[in-house]
This record gives structure tokens, sequence and C-alpha cells, in this order.
């Protein structure tokens, strides 16, 4: 019988003990052995294919740790550009926060600073066209005109006929000074080494018309790049630009509305509208307050003689004579035709007399700066009424009327007499 067991097999040397088993024995022995020495193939060949599969799990091990490690960096990637993108919608808000918050474009100044410390920029300016913002921001806002603001964006490096949008350098602009105040810049020279971000204010009612620009600028080169998003600082452009505009046409309304268009001073409406405020404030603070009643003497006939053209000039220089005599809580509004008024918080009969001397000598100068001293000769006539307790603007005006028409009859008693 063939020995089919290797050599080095533990079991061979139970073979040659097959001998002393009885004859039947010896070949159920011998298949016995056989099996194990198959199963012991069968052990080893699963242990290798298992060393293997070992291998394998601990090369995917591997792989899975370099990935789980790339993963992680990316992770913190995420993570950084997260908290950038947290903090830059964060400046966003507070941003949007601060144009829907602007009410008066004579805050506008205050606005635009609270946005440069909102934004960390070491420069920020918002230009306006002075043709349409002038009249109602603050004097020595930067106003250019139309076509000198048109003419500074078409130079821009980053210019295009659609969008008027730089990113880049400071030193890459022909003319810095122009968007930038030469206060900041002599302040912070590194800005001219820095960047910018600078970006046309659209009209969104009128398409194509630029109404003004928003310019930021920092010392760091890096900040402001063309590579880099700029999604949120243009929107915010455009939520500025229909703030403003916004702002702008409120205050135009509240001017028609409130204001003489002849004079510029307060009309009729804007007295009746906030006079019972102050009026009601004297009454709670016990403090008078007086009304003087002011009808210009012979106006019909400098209009019947020299025109309504001179007329109209000589309600101005009214006005504007009054407006820079009466006191700056001092409430001035034309009634209508030649007819003013001065609401006076917290003055009684004396302050009434003082200012009712300085009115007629601001008529008295209009009347010579127009050569109206003559004949007929151009004056005014003063009514005083003092507050009481339950009078109403409407109950002053009444009584400051009638004693104005007295005071009228006595100049004119006057006249008669010399």
């Amino acid at each position: 019988m063939n020995n089919s067991l290797a050599d080095d097999d533990p079991t061979s040397g139970i073979l040659e003990l097959q001998r002393f088993l009885p004859e039947g024995k010896q070949e159920d022995l011998r298949c016995l052995l056989e099996a194990l020495a198959a199963s012991r193939l069968a052990l080893d060949r699963e242990k290798a294919d298992l060393a293997a599969a070992l291998g394998q799990v601990g090369q995917e091990r591997d792989r899975l740790r370099e990935r789980l490690r790339r993963m992680e960096a990316h992770l913190g990637l995420l993570q950084d550009i997260f908290r950038v993108n947290d903090q830059a919608f964060s400046t966003f808000r507070a941003a949007l926060t601060l144009s829907r918050q602007l009410r008066r474009l004579a805050d506008l100044p205050d606005v635009v600073a609270e946005l440069g410390r909102v934004m960390g920029v070491r420069a920020l300016s918002c230009l306006l066209v002075g043709e349409d913002f002038e009249t109602y921001v603050p004097p020595g806002y930067p106003c250019p005109s139309r076509q000198a603001l048109g003419e500074a964006l078409a130079c821009l490096p980053e210019a295009s006929r659609d969008r008027r949008i730089h990113v880049g350098a400071v030193k890459d602009l022909v003319r810095p000074d122009f968007f930038f105040a030469p206060a900041d810049l002599d302040a912070c020279p590194e800005l001219l080494a820095g960047s910018c971000f600078i970006a046309a204010l659209h009209d969104k009612y009128h398409c194509g018309r630029v109404i003004g620009a928003l310019s930021l600028a920092d010392a760091a080169p890096d900040r402001y790049t063309p590579e880099k998003g700029t999604d949120f600082l243009e929107h915010f452009c455009e939520v500025l630009a229909g703030d403003l505009l916004h702002v702008k046409i409120h205050e135009e309304l509240t001017r028609q509305r409130d204001i003489d268009e002849l004079t510029g001073i307060p009309n009729r409406a804007s007295l009746r509208r906030n006079a019972p405020a102050l009026l009601s404030l004297a009454e709670r603070k016990g403090s008078p307050a007086a009304l003087l009643f002011c009808d210009l003497d012979r106006f019909k006939a400098v209009n019947d003689l020299h025109g309504h053209e001179t007329g109209d000039a000589v309600l101005r220089d009214v006005a504007r004579g009054m407006a820079g005599r009466v006191r700056a809580y001092d409430l001035l509004a034309r009634l209508g035709g030649d007819e003013f008024v001065v609401l006076m918080p917290d003055a009684g009969p004396q302050e009434a007399t003082i200012m009712a001397k300085r009115l007629r000598a601001c008529v008295a100068q209009v009347a010579r700066d127009r050569g109206l001293s003559g004949v007929p000769g151009l004056s005014v006539s003063i009514g005083v009424a003092l507050l009481a307790p339950g009078l109403t603007i409407d109950d002053l005006v009444r009584q400051a009327d009638a004693a104005m028409y007295a005071d009228k009859r006595a100049d004119a008693n006057i006249k008669k007499t010399e």
C-alpha cells in the first residue's frame, strides 16, 4: 500500500504501529490518518486564505485610515470656510441692518462711518450723484456730478459695459482719491499698497442709471482679489442703493407735503402737524409759548407795480431772512400769500417782542435791498398771541391774526397822521 502522507507529517510515525493492529484494523487506521492529513491540508489552505484576507483587511484599514485623514483635513478646511462664511454673513447681516435703519439722508455720514467699522475696513466711502442727492445730504458730503462719477467708473481696471466693479489693488486705480477721502489715504498710507472693492450703485427703477458708488479699501493686499467671491458685497450694494432711493423718495414726498415750494420753509400743513406736540410739551412743562403772525404790508402793490416774479423773489428773501433770525427750535411757516407765522416755545411777552423787532428789521432790510423802501413801501405788521391752557394752534393763529390787524390799523393811522 502506497504511503500518501508526507514524511514530516507527525502521523507518519503512527503508520509504523499499524503492524501491531489486527489485520482488519490496519486499513481503518490508515484511512483515518489520510482523512486527518486531508483536514490538515484544508486547514492550512484556510489559514493561508485567512492570512491573505487579513493582509487585505490591513491594506483596507490603511486605506481607510488615509481616507479618514484626508476627510479630517477636508473637514478642517470646510470648518475654516464655514467660519469665514459665517463671519462674512454676520458682517453682511450687520451691514444690512444699518442700511435698513437709515431714515434720513442727513444721517448718512454716521451710517457710512459705522459701516466701515462693521465691515472692518480702513476706508469706506459711499459717493452719491450730486444732481440727485446733494440737497438731501449734509453740506460737504461727497456728491460728484453724474458725469464725473461715470467717467471715474469707466476708468476702473475691471470696468465693463454692464458691470462696473473693481476688485483688486488700490494702486491700479487711476484716481484713488476720487473714490476714497484724501484724509483717509493720508491717515493710512499703506492703503495705497492694499486692495479694494468698488461697485456702482444702480437705480433699480431706471435700468442702467447709476446713483453712486460704494468703495471699500484695506491695507491687506489679499483682502479683495479677483479670485475671491464678492456675492455678499454685490448684493449689499443692491440693497443699499434701494434703501438710499427709498429714503430720498420719502424725503421728497415729505418736502412736498411739509415744505412751501416757493420759499423752502415749512408750510401750513407742517405747522398744523408739528405745532400741537410743541404746545402739548409746553403745557406739560408749564413753560410759556408765543405765536407771531406776520403779514407783509403793501405786498399786493409791489406785485402789481413790479410783477409777480419780483413779488416771488421778495417772498423768498423775506422767508430766508426770517429763517436766519428765528431760534433753532422755533417753528417758522408760510401760511400762504404774504402771511408768515413763528411759533416760539419757551417764550413769553418779552421774547416775543424782541423777535417781532427782529422780523421787522428783516423785512426792512429786504425792502432796502429790493429798492422797495419808498412808495409803495414794503413793511410788515405783526400780531402776537400767548399760550394759555386749552388753546390750540388754530386758537393762537386766530388771536395773533386779530392782533396783527390791530397792528396794521395802528400803522395805517400813524401814516395818515404823518
